[in-house]
């Protein structure tokens, strides 16, 4: 299974907001010139963890963004699930299939999904950033 880039930049998003000194805001920005992204595809990820409730974005001369939970409370799974488009793993509607009726493929695809959520939310934001940021001298 492979994530979209919106559920990636989320996951690389929050852990960098995590490592951030406490309290601290950084911009979007910041963070699209760390990560190398285009600023515009970056804000649609904040807006969206914005409106999960999953960070905080202030506006003005001290403005940014920091996170709105405790690391431990985000779960992966949740969070993967609320970012990835929820679509079927396969249309058996499609052809139509010849097969429609007498498989079990997409049920057991359904399953497969389920327990990969589920064992995503066996660890939490904290559990995969769980030291703060440190910044490297050079020289």
């Amino acid at each position: 299974m492979q994530v979209t880039r919106f559920t990636d930049l989320s996951l690389r998003l929050l852990m960098h907001l995590m490592q951030s000194p406490e309290q601290s805001r950084t911009t979007v920005q910041e963070v699209a010139v760390r990560f190398n992204v285009p600023y515009n595809h970056l804000n649609k990820v904040a807006h969206g963890l914005s409106k999960m409730g999953i960070i905080r974005g202030s506006k003005g001369k001290n403005g940014g963004i920091r996170l709105a939970r405790d690391p431990a409370e985000i779960r992966l799974g949740d969070l993967v699930r609320q970012t990835e488009p929820q679509s079927d793993i396969i249309d058996c509607s499609v052809g139509p299939c010849p097969l429609m009726g007498n498989c079990k493929l997409k049920c057991v695809l359904l399953e497969a999904r389920d327990a990969f959520y589920a064992k995503l939310n066996e660890y939490t934001l904290a559990d995969v950033a769980a030291q703060p940021f440190m910044q490297l001298e050079v020289g």
